[in-house]
């Protein structure tokens, strides 16, 4: 298993790079901290994606 770490950034979404928002697109779990990360970065994740606060 592999574990990627992607930075929330400044806080605007459409900041995101390239890479992160792959591997967003590819993984079928994300961890996140809700209180730090916009809902729109939510959305790079596929559907069916296990989303966990």
């Amino acid at each position: 298993m592999t574990v990627h770490f992607i930075g929330a950034g400044p806080g605007a979404a459409d900041l995101i790079t390239l890479r992160g928002s792959r591997l967003l697109a590819s993984c079928p779990v994300c961890l996140y901290a809700g209180s730090i990360v916009s809902p729109e970065l939510l959305q790079h994740c596929a559907p069916g994606t296990k989303l966990i606060d």
